[in-house]
């Protein structure tokens, strides 16, 4: 949202330059992304009047100009634009104005004859984009007044980017508030005069007042909208980012920027009947102010009468019903949308209105009736006109939000932040804000939010409140303390950091996807998981939440391979969906890699990664655990066949790991992946690491090669060996396996070291013969394996 600093300072105008309040913005939260000036530092430039305006004596497309500026005599000034003309009021570089660095006005002659200055459009002065001809000024443009002061451009538009919490700021009114806190100024909100006469001359119902607690309107008769929006107006508008179109809907425009209530009015000729509040009837058409056609569905809610209807209650007004410069009584609308029921909408038709930005954030429910009287005050002042009553057509308290009262303590605003603030700092900043304080003791307040705070809840709503205007750059830092009941049994946690730097250090880089994927990549990812549907997605591709982290890594490397990034290693931790309800939501890691194992050097070919690449990184994960995981192999959607394993930790599932499938390696256009996914609470806790006392003798080992069925998986066999628990057994491990001649078909050998190591001695040829053949009956009689 823009604003003037100027049009802020007529609110609330605390003593410091607009440096320093954009930064006292910043830090108490609402976020300034640039102060800029409304025009280019130039200088030496007024306001003139064409005195005569003749054809150049030597050049026909040009004008010989004598231009008053407020001197003894007159300025000779040639000019080319053609709507120059006798009697208008100009902008003028003199000679010696400055327009830029690289511009100054000189003296010139041109086809023989002298020029003293420049009669200049706004593009020439840097306040327009494209050039409309020479600035045409109101008559009454002062002879002879520096420009700058005439249009008021020592001026500076703030940029404020608003979150979405805060839609009590999209105004003039609302960021008033927040500077008066801040600053501790005093600050009360203006009463407008309206003098109505009669009543309305048209009646309203509402008939869903859970959606619409609030509805009022009035009728002003007799009103000429063919006058010129005022300049002070107009300046405010363009500034803020608005364009003008006639009086009434300009006044309206700038009750929203001011005071932060959309507003609507109709062509009072143009209705039929009574006004209805309802919702739209599946199929009903209607023509919107931008000349879009819709057609409407069942859940949105319209104002309408008793023919047609007339707009999207809280995002737009229709063709049909809008006022015109011919319009001479208008019924004009005040209103309270609920948010919920308003939220969507407007992007569900394709639209962005700043009514909708609004209502979809929640807007001062107490606001309507002060908006209606600015609105009608404007309206009369500056079109005419006799405004009648208001017609309450509903004010349903019931349904209004709920201002519930929140009791905090200084002991929980210490506990928080960490440091104690003054009792009357506190009450003075609740005041400053707007907030009641209903109850009050020695060391806690009772305090009921105001209505234009959607955002204040809950105790720390309040805190945040106070935090922001102590200064969140002035919150003292200190060491934090922790009752700690530390455990001593077998496990304890692994901090997510240690996660991420242990990929980290493999060579991956972190990735952070959108939880929202497209139903493409749901259903050739996880075709069998739940589909959850968000009501209103941003886009069709963004429609479905997440039951794997998979496919937003897949999009992330299909964009990298666009770009040329061909070698990639990312990884993802993030919450998947498989409900809504909380214990049907997980936190997964997922990696993935592609390309090559090295960069290309000159001293060894290029070397693809393989499935063995990314097990060895996930392997160098799960060992930070120390507890024993499995590979299983198995088969999954979007996994290749016979290159996938499911992760096993305590006889359970816990993720998979595999080659990307050729199907979906084909359908997205990808080279060759390989990836795992697996739940994060299964690497997260880990068995305390037992200590043992290191032995001073030298390890002994024994290399056994079985024959045994293919089909038995060899890290069987090695947890097989582990599970005996043998004495003096330290490691097990695989370094060979053989299918071919010499070995039967169905069979395969497969070589094992067994190392052992005692604490009290080298071990004998005796005792290891000893452990050696118990692991041969065991593979005997398990495995029915045979020694080679």
């Amino acid at each position: 949202m823009n604003i003037l600093s100027s049009w802020l300072r007529e609110w609330v105008n605390p003593n410091v330059t607009d440096e320093i309040l954009t930064e006292e913005l910043t830090m108490a939260g609402l976020e300034v992304g640039g102060i800029v000036p409304i025009a280019p530092a130039f200088k030496g430039v007024v306001v003139g009047c064409v005195v005569s305006c003749n054809q150049h004596p030597n050049v026909d497309k040009l004008n010989l100009c004598q231009v008053d500026v407020g001197e003894a005599e007159n300025l000779q000034i040639i000019c080319g634009a053609k709507n120059i003309r006798s009697g208008l009021k100009v902008i003028v570089a003199t000679v010696g104005a400055q327009l830029s660095d690289s511009l100054r006005i000189k003296k010139a002659k041109l086809k023989g004859v002298e020029s003293f200055g420049m009669i200049c459009s706004k593009s020439e002065l840097g306040m327009a984009d494209l050039s409309q001809g020479i600035a045409e000024l109101e008559d009454d443009a002062p002879i002879g007044q520096d420009i700058r002061v005439y249009l008021n451009l020592d001026d500076y538009v703030i940029e404020l980017d608003i979150t979405p919490n805060r839609g009590d700021c999209f105004s003039i009114l609302g960021v008033a508030r927040e500077v008066s806190a801040h600053y501790s100024l005093a600050f009360d909100l203006p009463k407008f005069e309206v003098f109505a006469q009669g009543d309305c001359a048209i009646g309203a119902s509402v008939s869903n007042t859970q959606a619409c607690p609030k509805y009022l309107i009035r009728t002003i008769t007799d009103i000429d909208n063919t006058v010129k929006t005022p300049k002070w107006m107009a300046d405010k508008l363009v500034h803020s980012g608005q364009q003008l179109y006639s009086p009434v809907v300009d006044i309206t425009n700038f009750v929203l920027l001011e005071l932060g209530q959309p507003m609507h009015a109709f062509d009072l000729s143009k209705l039929t009947g009574d006004i209805k509040v309802r919702m739209a009837k599946s199929g009903e058409q209607l023509e919107l102010l931008n000349e879009t056609t819709l057609k409407l569905k069942a859940d949105t809610l319209v104002i309408a009468d008793s023919n047609s209807v007339l707009a999207i209650a809280g995002v737009m007004g229709g063709m049909d019903s809008s006022t015109q410069d011919s319009s001479s009584s208008i019924l004009l609308e005040s209103a309270f949308f609920e948010p919920v029921s308003i939220a969507g909408k407007a992007r569900s038709y394709g639209l962005h209105t700043e009514s909708s930005l609004r209502f979809e954030r929640g807007v001062d429910f107490k606001m309507t009736e002060l908006a209606m009287d600015r609105a009608t005050q404007l309206i009369v002042d500056i079109c005419g006109g006799q405004a009648s009553k208001v017609n309450n057509a509903c004010i349903d308290k019931s349904t209004l939000p709920e201002l519930k009262p929140i009791t905090i303590s200084q002991e929980k605003i210490q506990k928080v932040l960490g440091f104690e603030l003054d009792a009357k700092w506190i009450e003075q900043k609740f005041i400053n804000l707007g907030f009641e304080i209903s109850q009050q003791t020695n060391n806690s307040w009772t305090i009921i939010p105001p209505s234009a705070r959607f955002d204040i809840r809950i105790p720390v709503d309040l805190i945040e409140e106070l935090a922001r205007l102590y200064g969140y750059d002035k919150l003292p830092v200190q060491k934090l303390s922790l009752e700690a009941n530390i455990s001593t049994t077998s496990e304890a946690d692994i901090d997510q950091y240690d996660i991420m730097q242990s990929l980290v250090n493999r060579g991956y880089q972190e990735v952070i996807t959108y939880s929202f994927i497209s139903e493409k990549y749901q259903n050739l990812i996880s075709p069998d998981a739940k589909k959850i549907r968000l009501s209103n997605p941003i886009s069709a591709d963004m429609s479905i939440m997440r039951s794997s982290l998979i496919s937003g890594l897949l999009q992330t490397v299909e964009s990298n391979q666009r770009r040329g990034h061909t070698d990639a290693r990312f990884f993802e931790i993030g919450l998947c969906f498989d409900g809504i309800k909380a214990d049907e939501q997980s936190n997964k890691l997922a990696a993935i890699v592609t390309g090559n194992r090295f960069d290309a050097q000159w001293s060894a070919d290029l070397q693809p990664l393989d499935f063995f690449d990314i097990k060895a990184d996930l392997e160098s994960l799960l060992v930070l655990t120390n507890a024993e995981f499995f590979f299983e192999a198995a088969q999954h959607t979007a996994l290749q066949k016979g290159q996938t394993a499911k992760i096993i930790l305590n006889g359970e599932q816990v993720g998979w790991i595999g080659a990307l499938s050729p199907i979906v390696q084909k359908q997205l256009s990808l080279p060759k992946c390989y990836l795992f996914e697996i739940d994060l609470a299964s690497i997260k806790s880990r068995n305390i690491t037992q200590y043992k006392a290191l032995s001073t003798y030298q390890q002994s080992g024994r290399d056994i090669a079985l024959v045994l069925d293919e089909a038995v998986p060899v890290a069987e066999l090695i947890q097989s060996v582990k599970t005996m628990q043998q004495q003096y057994f330290v490691d097990v491990y695989l370094f060979d396996v053989y299918i071919g001649e010499g070995v039967e078909p169905g069979k395969k050998s497969v070589a094992l070291n067994l190392t052992y190591q005692s604490l009290k001695g080298t071990l004998t040829e005796v005792q290891l013969n000893a452990k050696v053949d118990e692991v041969l009956l065991l593979m005997q009689t398990q495995y029915s394996a045979t020694l080679r």
